[in-house]
């Protein structure tokens, strides 16, 4: 049995793309994730300067391992539709279900398959919160290229997938690494509003609005507000200007489990048990119920909307610091909008 190719025909199966294998072992690339943690680029998140090793070589955190197949999950990639002045964004990945259990889940019946056929095979699942710069084992497993927007690009569904892998005990032989088709093309660069890709394949996430709604915890500095405009959760602007994302699919393994848009009003007025009960399995409990309030009356102040000024009001005496100084300053923003605006 050619089991390189059987592992990526059952992957197949199992839902992915396509896949591919590469070699375990440490990549020169990955020097260039120690100088991103040491500029500070990560912002607050200080669990991505843990792991240093496994981050540099993945028998650090599986020492068997002597291949690695990645695969890639495609999701939703169709255009979404502009929010109006009552509605915030969210990534088009946050629309969907939580992915991480079924794609462990999949990648589980995978290593299930390969142990049935090879006796002596082992391995380790991984999908993206594991201690892995898993986006460089794509690159070598021929599924993509890094992008100018640190994403990895694939010829054949754009950059609209997730990625899940399985390092096994056993060498296989691996795919070649996929060449770079980014060119001279610089629109992700040029179009991400708070210029946090200002360097070629470089990202300052501590710029990032998927950063700020998303993993930053306090308040949102006052000079990228404006610039975040009515993202609540992640953004995908890198994305949608990408000229390889007209490739991009819808998936039958991850239909949409919310709306493209939602509601403005929706998070402030929640409590913490209707929002685990409507929004527990979905990735917007990654920021949980305060940090979804925050992004929200932020979007209301970008709106420029006036009908968001009762929400606002009663947030601005809240006694949360955060939430009460972030419905001042966009009460304050609508009120600078032009009287047509505040009409």
């Amino acid at each position: 049995m050619d089991i390189p190719r059987a592992l990526k025909a059952r992957a197949a199966e199992a839902g992915a793309a396509f896949a591919g294998i590469a070699p375990a072992e440490p990549f020169p690339e990955a020097a260039a994730y120690k100088r991103w943690i040491s500029s500070g680029m990560h912002g607050s998140m200080d669990y991505m300067a843990r792991n240093q090793e496994s981050r540099e070589n993945i028998a650090a955190w599986y020492p068997e391992a002597k291949s690695v197949l990645v695969c890639a999950f495609a999701y939703a990639g169709n255009a979404q539709r502009q929010a109006d002045a009552g509605q915030g964004r969210v990534a088009r990945y946050a629309a969907l279900p939580d992915y991480h259990p079924e794609l462990k889940r999949r990648m589980e019946e995978i290593l299930a398959w390969l142990k049935a056929r090879v006796p002596e095979a082992d391995g380790r699942i991984f999908v993206d919160t594991s201690p892995l710069l898993e986006r460089l084992y794509a690159r070598y497993a021929g599924l993509g290229w890094i992008g100018k927007n640190t994403m990895v690009i694939s010829p054949k569904a754009g950059s609209y997938f997730f990625l899940a892998g399985l390092a096994v005990n056993i060498p296989m032989a691996h795919d070649e690494p996929a060449a770079d088709h980014c060119g001279s093309c610089s629109r992700c660069i040029e179009s991400c509003p708070t210029e946090a890709l200002s360097e070629d394949r470089v990202l300052d996430a501590s710029r990032c609005i998927a950063y700020f709604t998303i993993e930053h915890k306090g308040r949102i500095p006052a000079e990228f507000r404006s610039k975040i405009g009515n993202w609540i959760m992640g953004c995908d602007v890198c994305q949608e200007v990408c000229p390889w994302n007209r490739f991009a699919g819808q998936s039958a393994v991850f239909p949409p489990a919310l709306p493209e848009n939602l509601p403005l009003n929706e998070f402030p007025s929640m409590d913490k048990d209707s929002f685990r009960k409507k929004y527990g399995q979905t990735p917007l409990s990654r920021p949980k119920l305060n940090g979804l309030v925050r992004n929200s009356l932020l979007a209301m102040g970008n709106s420029r909307d006036a009908s968001h000024r009762p929400i606002l009001e009663e947030f601005a005496a809240n006694p949360d610091p955060i939430l009460s100084e972030q419905a001042a300053w966009s009460l304050a923003r609508i009120s600078e909008a032009p009287p047509e605006a505040r009409a």
